[in-house]
């Protein structure tokens, strides 16, 4: 019997964590990625010394086996990060998680004494009026008062989804803050332990040379192990035959390919592998897929002539005034990623695919995001040398109100096709981690192989708790 074929499409880590285990089964399998780079949203990028990731990304898991694999796969290019955050508020920095010294001598004393009585307010009204958790403002109300989520968690997350919080779904919420509710920090702060178990990571693997050599490192694996790997190659047909695929088109070089397969599986965004299909699906199929939003961030990254700027991984910047929401500096990540002597600074704008900002010349976005940091007074910015920007246009899917109706729906159709594997966050439309995309992979690889993995791999990061687990990392990889 002829060896299975599988065309999988998207080089990000789900994708290419499903075509290493396939082509180290010994399957004939084909990677179209429609970027000249592997990695997906998880790609680094070189500019001459310095090295730039799109956005933050850390590898953290809660699966001990992956850990393993990963470990295994990068040997000792692989560092143990410190993670180090702040909260720009109100012309103070909050270390993140809180600590009792800085909350005591930062914050205003008659907003921490609302904030303690807004929340007491919420909890007893919550359970009085048995109040559900619809949207993400009322998840936050009901768990620290509407005081903080006025000041910080209303402001940020608008800024960060370009929607009201009253329009995005609670599930957010649960599935991101690390912190359960104020009476919680406050236990931590005062020493005590809670009943509950930490959520919050205090450190984090992380690549010498960025978080692209993961995806690199599955490419080299790939490819000796006779995979192939296409870049630039766009998928723009799904052609199906009855509940089946019969083949994929997509344009390489300037021309028109198609190629076909035993498998499918798909790492692409989701809206956009079933605006594709060839015939097109039912309309309220076509419809919820359309309606399927991403939300897009542009990245504008700059070479400092300095030591350092700050010692954080990241800074955030909730106010609506500053462009940006997050800084990150990668030195602090790792010392690979910028000379000795030097530094580098990225900082993240969120927009919508083809706004003002998502399609403004880089020297607006630079002049704006200048005039911003000297707002902030981190550093003298005439010792920028040099800057330019990146952008990921399916950054993170929009969690609506209406988001889970769409989801199933897309679903279903999905599911109905007998030889696609859909994977990963944008193939999912699921607002997972790295490590949970690679196993995505890994269990879609196992599916083609041996069969039963499908409930496993719809199940992953679908859990309403916060991703994120506080163990030392010698502990998992």
């Amino acid at each position: 019997m002829d060896k299975l074929k599988i065309v999988v499409l998207g080089a990000g880590p789900a994708g290419l964590s499903c075509a290493w285990k396939l082509a180290e089964a010994g399957y004939e399998v084909v990677v179209l990625e429609k970027e000249d780079q592997v990695g997906g949203i998880c790609r680094t990028i070189r500019r001459g010394d310095y090295l730039f990731d799109l956005g933050g990304h850390r590898f953290i898991t809660k699966d001990e086996e992956l850990g393993r694999v990963i470990q295994e796969l990068m040997a000792d290019e692989l560092l143990t990060t410190p993670r180090k955050s702040v909260i720009r508020l109100r012309g103070k920095y909050f270390q993140y998680p809180l600590e009792l010294k800085n909350l005591f001598f930062n914050m205003d004393k008659l907003f921490l004494i609302e904030s303690m009585c807004d929340y007491i307010y919420s909890v007893v009204s919550k359970r009085l009026l048995n109040k559900q958790d619809a949207s993400f403002e009322d998840w936050v109300v009901n768990r620290f008062g509407r005081a903080l989520y006025n000041v910080y968690f209303g402001v940020y997350t608008e800024k960060l989804w370009g929607i009201s919080p009253k329009q995005i779904s609670a599930d957010w919420a649960a599935q991101r803050i690390s912190l359960l509710n104020l009476w919680d920090v406050l236990t931590r702060l005062a020493g005590k332990e809670s009943n509950r178990p930490k959520t919050y990571a205090l450190e984090f693997a992380y690549p010498k040379a960025g978080i692209g050599r993961i995806s690199d490192r599955m490419r080299e694996e790939i490819e000796k192990n006779g995979g192939k790997i296409i870049l630039g190659a766009k998928v723009n047909k799904i052609f199906l035959d009855d509940v089946k695929i019969k083949k994929v088109g997509y344009q390489h070089g300037g021309e028109l390919k198609d190629i076909s397969a035993d498998w499918i599986v798909s790492s692409i965004p989701i809206n956009e592998f079933i605006g594709s299909m060839d015939p097109a699906p039912r309309p309220e199929y076509a419809q919820a897929a359309k309606a399927m939003r991403f939300r897009a961030v542009r990245f504008l990254n700059l070479i400092v002539d300095a030591e350092e700027v700050t010692d954080n991984t990241w800074m955030y910047i909730p106010e609506k005034s500053f462009l940006f929401f997050r800084i990150q500096e990668p030195k602090n990540w790792s010392r690979a990623s910028a000379p000795a002597g030097k530094t580098s600074l990225i900082l993240e704008i969120a927009c919508n695919p083809g706004d003002e900002i998502a399609t403004a010349p880089e020297e607006i976005i630079f002049d704006r995001c200048k005039k911003d940091l000297d707002k902030l007074g981190l550093f003298d910015t005439s010792k920028i040398r040099e800057y330019f920007t990146t952008y990921v246009e399916h950054g993170y899917p929009i969690y609506d109100l209406t988001y889970k109706d769409k989801v199933a729906g897309a679903t279903r159709l999905l599911k109905s096709i007998s030889n696609l594997v859909p994977i990963g966050r944008q193939g999912l439309f699921r607002y997972n981690n790295m490590d949970h995309s690679i196993k995505m992979g890994f269990l879609a690889a196992e599916h083609i192989l041996h069969g039963g993995m499908e409930t496993r791999i719809f199940s992953i990061a679908s859990e309403s708790v916060a991703f994120e687990i506080e163990k030392n990392l010698e502990k998992r990889i």
